[in-house]
């Protein structure tokens, strides 16, 4: 539409002979912070007599950079809540599976447990609001009689600004609060045996049980031939690491 008037203005300055009017300064600029329209800017230059027939439009639009206003925004959920932070393990129950860690003599044991992490964690969508500045001129003209375009200088304004504000995607982030997140029945290595101290034969020293383990452990080191990667060695204060359920 605009582009459409500025053509047709174009034609009319070159197909009409110009009035000739009394020179005069030009409209001293406009800069709105309220949300107006570079359109709106320009009809309120022409107040307060709008019964003159001129009309308005803006021109020259120069945009600034999109900046942001403020902190992103979480919307819409874009997964499932889950646990974050270190989870304590409670309620462990052995099946009966043993194994060891990367050959170590001490005994790990597999089972279930609840598993309560301190805070939960949620991925959400996001948006950021921003805003922009544009800088326009306003051109004024009316035509009198059949072919006399009238564009007097003292109506025209350069350098008008108005601030232009949006709301664009912003990349998803996760959300997070202070609300527990329980797991029940995830499926845990606990590491259950520690072994004697084999270091002094004359005095071996006894298994100590751990995690609540009531079997044997001298029974559990005989079973436990496999091995687990060193890597998922327990390092948690109550000496659980757990592993997805699939």
């Amino acid at each position: 539409m605009k582009r459409a008037l500025l053509a047709a203005t174009a034609v009319i300055t070159s197909s009409f002979s110009p009035l000739m009017t009394t020179p005069a300064f030009a409209n001293p600029p406009i800069t709105d912070t309220t949300g107006l329209t570079p359109q709106q800017i320009c009809d309120n230059q022409l107040k307060p007599d709008y019964s003159s027939d001129f009309q308005t439009m803006p021109t020259n639009p120069v945009y600034g950079d999109w900046t942001p206003d403020g902190p992103p925004t979480p919307t819409t959920p874009a997964g499932d809540p889950e646990g974050h932070g270190t989870p304590t393990a409670s309620g462990i129950t052995y099946n009966g599976s043993y194994y060891r860690n990367g050959g170590s003599p001490n005994v790990w044991g597999g089972g279930s447990a609840t598993l309560t992490y301190p805070q939960t964690q949620q991925l959400y969508h996001f948006e950021q609001d921003v805003s922009r500045t544009e800088t326009f001129d306003c051109y004024v003209w009316k035509i009198v009689g059949h072919d006399t375009l009238v564009d007097p200088a003292g109506l025209q304004s350069t350098g008008n600004t108005t601030v232009e504000h949006d709301t664009q995607p912003a990349p998803d982030d996760y959300v997070i609060t202070n609300v527990p997140f329980v797991v029940y029945g995830q499926t845990v290595i606990s590491l259950i045996c520690i072994s004697p101290n084999s270091g002094t034969k004359s005095k071996p020293g006894y298994w100590v049980a751990m995690h609540g383990f009531t079997g044997s452990c001298t029974t559990a080191s005989t079973i436990a031939a496999g091995t687990i990667p060193s890597g998922n060695a327990p390092t948690d204060d109550v000496g659980i690491t757990y592993f997805p359920n699939n």
